[in-house]
């Protein structure tokens, strides 16, 4: 009976250790997806910055493009009135156009920078939250290990006994 007692402690104790392994390796891998997760992310976010500059850019050359027309037709239309080029009316109001079109383009630049900076931050993030997430699963593999020889010490340690000997008594 003691012999019985003894293969079934070795067995129960042999079935923690897997256990315990089986748990760490799960949370290992859990933290490793959740920093492949995370980088996928960051790597969208990368190229929708990219995609933001690049809107950005188009808002600020439709923005030339339209200064460029309205000084043209100004132009256009000061001559057909009689007016000179040098003319101080159409001077004046060329130089409004130049000045509001040139500070539509600079915002339209400023706007696309700062969405993209404000992405790539997002991305920093995500990473780092990913490293993060790994990490932290590293320290709970560590300590699912940890509390698996800790149950394992305590189920010999708490008794005095061997292995072979049973704390249970019956009737």
């Amino acid at each position: 009976m003691a012999a019985l007692a003894t293969i079934a402690t070795i067995v129960s104790t042999a079935a923690t250790a897997m256990g315990t392994i089986v748990a760490a390796q799960g949370a290992r891998a859990q933290g490793k997806a959740a920093q492949a997760a995370a980088e996928f992310q960051a790597q969208q976010q990368e190229i929708k910055a990219k995609e933001e500059q690049a809107a950005a850019q188009r808002e600020a050359q439709e923005a030339r493009r339209r200064k460029e027309l309205a000084l043209s037709e100004l132009q256009a239309k000061s001559a057909a009135s009689g007016f000179s080029a040098t003319d101080p009316t159409s001077l004046a109001l060329a130089d409004e156009i130049a000045r509001y079109g040139t500070m539509q383009e600079q915002m339209a630049m400023y706007g696309g920078a700062s969405r993209r900076a404000g992405l790539e931050s997002q991305a920093f993030a995500s990473r780092f939250e990913g490293r993060a997430a790994r990490q932290a699963a590293r320290y709970d593999a560590a300590s699912t290990i940890l509390g698996g020889v800790s149950s394992i010490a305590n189920r010999f340690a708490g008794t005095g006994r061997t292995p072979t000997a049973s704390s249970y008594r019956y009737g």
